[in-house]
């Protein structure tokens, strides 16, 4: 079976549509990154060539410099892009994770669909059992999106005090 369709089989189908919203942040930070460090690379790249350049003619540096600061452009331009995706979505999480008035509710939606963590360690983090963990997953999935999620918290405060 190739890797594709054992990815289509592991896909979760979710009924929440802020959920793929909350997945987007990480993948596209990292991409983020990924160019940082390419940006970091060519950078001490060009170090190294300017390093050698001495004023003599040897042929090969300039052109070798010239294509590093190309480069260093195109990245520049990549990464400035990446970033106003990365803000944009990053907003667009922040108002739905703000929405939420639960704290633990919030706290479990940042760690489960945002960070994307393990289920096990979600649950001792927030100090979850096995059965409340996959009964607070069903009422986040199967809501249209998180303002509409019913949140059973742990303890309420009684209306006869």
């Amino acid at each position: 079976m190739s890797e594709n369709v054992e990815r289509a089989e592991a896909a979760a189908v979710v009924c929440n549509r802020d959920i793929p919203v909350l997945q987007d942040v990480l993948p596209v930070m990292q991409l983020v990154n990924r160019t940082e460090e390419l940006r970091g690379w060519q950078r001490g790249r060009a170090e190294k060539i300017t390093a050698n350049l001495t004023g003599m003619p040897r042929g090969g540096d300039a052109l070798g410099l010239d294509g590093v600061v190309a480069a260093l452009d195109e990245l520049d331009r990549k990464q400035a892009g990446e970033c106003r995706e990365y803000a944009c979505r990053l907003r667009a999480a922040q108002r739905i994770l703000n929405g939420i008035e639960s704290l633990t509710m919030r706290a479990f939606v940042m760690m489960k669909y945002v960070m994307g963590l393990r289920d096990g360690e979600i649950r001792q983090q927030l100090n979850m059992t096995r059965r409340g963990f996959e009964r607070a997953r069903q009422s986040v999935e199967d809501a249209p999106d998180m303002a509409s999620v019913k949140w059973r918290e742990r303890y309420i405060v009684s209306e006869d005090t």
